[in-house]
């Protein structure tokens, strides 16, 4: 065991680069999901390894009936490449590396390996699939997933990049091919197919009943000992049957009882494979830790002093709600022993594991809380380096002194152009210039600068030079080409439209024998007792009905011209609307708007200023939208992209080019709270630019925005953010070159009206999660045009979802748990 003192944060990187290199496998424990991400990015600059972060792991041992798989998906990815005697670096937050788990042992001869020719009942294999853990889906979209259509399988096992497409003739699987689940195009052949457990605890039935057995005699067994507490409470109080603690233990003896029978149903339905974690000692003699699924290598602790004291905090809470739950009898005291805590964390210090070294990194020398002795303590001197915000003097006298010291400089730049900028900056310094070979440039980034005065080395980041925050890990990119969406999946008594016979009910898919053939035909039933029959290869011209409103619609009979009238008014009637709209936009396209320019440098620094990495999808639209604002023709576009994917900052790029001109440019919200929103968001991404920024909106007194609107008027304001008072009749500007609609679909029929005038000749840009299904149909026919971001922000920490019945005093219980942590609780009610 090794103590590394004098390194922390970013300074930890280089160290633990230096000990994965030696070493197969290495895991590095550390205290929060934030310090494994910051360190997975400074140690991916270090290190060319396969680098895996797992995400924290929480204590629940309320019954819910749904979870999401984000985390377990991330875990079981850590635990095959480990198993698997992969050449990788797992950075875990303590609460992961000290999950209690199966023995690695228990899953390795649960793997399906399908190879081309071989033959298989496909029911069977979906039953197969099932115990394994996969959930069956309509479509695969994520690690976990599989879904049947007919002969064709789709999987996505939880250790791959892309799901698989296997197509059966028969029970003879005929092709196999790797997939994009984005666009469904085929990304290569494959000739077999190996599909790992989606869950780690998988067994047989008699496997899981024999774990059931085990739950419910231990549940019974504390349901007999409260029971006889009970009677014990009541001969004390003299026989009195109204004693309320009496009471309380025979409530909680009977909650136990219904507790143990939900948990028998929930566990043998398979549709709940996450629950079993809470109760793994009862389907396993032993349980391990992530470290006992390596194959050699190193373990790293970083920083132990936080990882103690985090755990001491954790331990406690899930003690206090272990208690509560215990008084209600939802669980029993043996459900404590999978509870993880300091003991657990104590073991990786101890363990006699199967890994080669143990080093520990410290800020500073001192006594380690579970080491006894230490074979080896190096003393690592570092330091963060300068912070330079932009000021290049300083930074070049810096870079003096630190030649002047014999250091070898290393410069970390994000992209190929701000590299090459850099290396013109020190070849312009006479000094600098001359000692070009002690001077390094690399692209990459570091969360904080490194300099080893004893090494005589130091790395300065692109956040050091400029004071920016951005991450700069490369994205994948998918090429979505035209992406593939799917009416809901029909059930029995939905509302279904025929092309010819119009609307009718779906009352499910019959087997029928024609002509001596068993095929497979929709059944939709009609006004009175008519019935259709539709065979299934005819699908597509049935559709799912989508009204308007919850109302029920009015179903069509078969017989007679009613279906076919509404379809004849349906036609004049868009007949009539094209008409109109070719007239609006003919005559927009005739008229000439403003053409901007080409991007300034400006423009370059602002986007490069955004502290996050671009996705793909904002990119392009960004390049769309500029591409039309640089047009002789005023812009009419719609950016759509659901919440949280990052339209403003698409639209801030766009209102930025138009004020760089300087033109003016307004930001049209539909409620005050939304215009504040965006006012101080822009603001903020303005502030290191000369640009003039206020709002409108009620929350101005009369005065102010009576002061405010001469300002706009007079050209004094750059940038407005405002509600529909923006659209009255007083309000003008001096220079308007851009309007950006959020959310148009919530203004009223008046304000679109004034909208309207504006696009006469002015760009005009529409956000929406939901557009309106005309805005949307205009976009899709290429009416309007339209840019879509469907890609979310890069490792966004995944939403734990829980499926529960209500349960106010489970909501009281996860609302002080939030609020003692200072977090913060939405409650969302209908």
């Amino acid at each position: 065991m090794i103590n590394y003192t004098g390194i922390s944060e970013s300074r930890a990187a280089p160290v633990a680069a230096r000990i994965a290199s030696k070493n197969n496998q290495t895991l590095i424990i550390v205290s929060t999901d934030l310090r494994a991400k910051r360190l997975a990015e400074d140690l991916s600059f270090f290190s060319d390894k396969k680098i895996i972060t797992m995400y924290g792991e929480d204590n629940h041992f309320f019954s819910y009936d749904a979870k999401n798989h984000d985390v377990l998906i991330r875990r079981l990815s850590a635990l095959k490449a480990l198993t698997d005697g992969e050449e990788v670096i797992i950075i875990s937050p303590v609460s992961a590396a000290i999950k209690h788990l199966p023995p690695h042992s228990s899953t390795e001869n649960h793997e399906i390996r399908l190879s081309i020719g071989e033959e298989t009942d496909l029911i069977n294999l979906s039953e197969r699939l099932t115990v394994l853990g996969y959930e069956r889906y309509g479509i695969v979209e994520g690690r976990g997933q599989f879904s049947i259509r007919g002969g064709i399988l789709d999987i996505f096992t939880p250790d791959c990049d892309n799901p698989y497409r296997i197509e059966f003739f028969g029970n003879e699987i005929d092709s196999m091919r790797e997939f994009d689940p984005i666009n469904q195009r085929s990304i290569k052949n494959v000739d077999s197919v190996n599909i790992y457990p989606a869950h780690e605890i998988v067994g047989s039935e008699d496997f899981y009943r024999d774990g059931i057995e085990k739950i419910k005699a231990e549940y019974h067994r504390h349901a007999s000992l409260l029971r006889k507490k009970a009677v014990s409470k009541r001969k004390a109080a003299g026989g009195a049957d109204e004693d309320a603690s009496a009471e309380l233990l025979e409530i909680a003896a009977d909650n136990v009882i219904k507790t143990a029978g939900e948990l028998e149903e929930k566990i043998l339905e398979l549709g709940n494979l996450q629950i079993r974690d809470s109760y793994l000692g009862y389907f396993f003699d032993s349980t391990e830790y992530l470290w006992d699924y390596m194959r050699g290598g190193a373990v790293i602790i970083d920083d132990p002093d936080r990882i103690y004291e985090l755990l001491d905090v954790r331990y406690k809470e899930a003690g206090n709600d272990f208690e509560v739950m215990l008084s209600r009898g939802q669980v029993v005291p043996k459900d404590m022993e999978t509870v993880s805590g300091t003991k657990d964390f104590m073991k990786v210090l101890t363990a006699d594991g199967p890994f080669n070294e143990i080093a520990i990194f410290t800020p500073i020398p001192k006594k380690i809380r579970g080491v006894d002795s230490l074979d080896k303590i190096y003393n690592i001197s570092s330091r963060q380096p300068l912070s330079f915000n932009g000021k290049m003097n300083v930074f070049e006298s810096e870079l003096k002194l630190y030649l002047k010291k014999g250091y070898e400089i290393n410069l970390l730049l994000s992209s190929d152009e701000k590299l090459s900028n850099m290396r013109e900056f020190v070849e312009r310094s006479g000094e600098l210039g001359a000692r070009m070979g002690n001077i390094h440039f690399h692209i990459g980034s570091l969360t904080q600068g490194i300099d080893y005065p004893d090494e005589k080395k130091v790395w300065i980041s692109e956040n050091d030079i400029f004071a920016r925050k951005k991450s700069t890990k490369k994205r994948k990119f998918r090429d979505k080409g035209r992406s593939i969406a799917s009416f809901s999946d029909l059930h029995e008594g939905d509302y279904v439209v025929h092309e010819y016979h119009g609307i009718g009910r779906f009352e499910g898919i019959n087997q029928l024998t024609v002509d001596g053939e068993i095929r497979d035909y929709i059944k939709i039933k009609y006004a009175g007792n008519d019935m259709l029959y539709v065979p299934v290869e005819q699908m597509d011209i049935v559709q799912k009905y989508i009204g308007n409103d919850d109302s029920v619609p009015k179903i069509n009979k078969l017989s007679g011209g009613e279906w076919k009238l509404t379809k004849a008014k349906a036609k004049a009637a868009i007949s009539e609307m094209a008409s109109d709209l070719i007239e609006l936009y003919a005559k927009r396209a005739s008229t000439s708007g403003y053409s901007f320019g080409e991007d300034t440098v400006w423009q370059k620094e602002f986007e490069d200023s955004f502290p996050f990495t671009e996705t793909d999808d904002q990119l392009k639209a960004t390049e769309e939208i500029k591409a039309d604002m640089q047009k002789p023709l005023a812009m009419d576009r719609l950016l759509l992209g659901d919440v949280g994917f990052g339209k403003t900052e698409v639209a801030a790029r766009a209102i930025f080019k138009c004020l760089a001109e300087g033109k003016q440019a307004a930001l049209l919200v539909p409620t005050t709270i939304l215009a504040n929103q965006h006012y101080y968001t822009l603001k903020e991404r303005f502030e290191n630019f000369p640009v003039k920024v206020d709002v409108l909106s009620r929350f101005k007194s009369k005065k102010q925005q009576e002061a405010i609107v001469e300002k706009l008027a007079a050209g004094s304001v750059d940038f407005i953010v405002g509600t529909h008072r923006l659209l009255s009749k007083d309000i003008k500007f001096k220079d308007l070159g851009l309007l950006v609609v959020d959310e148009e679909q919530r203004f009223g029929v008046d304000d679109k009206e004034r909208i309207k005038k504006y696009k006469a000749n002015v760009d005009v840009l529409t956000l929406s999660a939901t557009p309106i299904p005309r805005t949307l149909n205009m976009s899709l026919t290429g009416i309007k045009d339209m840019s879509v971001i469907e890609e979310p922000p890069e490792e966004r920490y995944p939403v734990q979802t829980y499926v529960l019945e209500q349960d106010d005093e489970l909501i009281r219980d996860v609302i002080e748990r939030e609020a003692g942590r200072g977090g913060q609780v939405y409650v969302v009610y209908n």
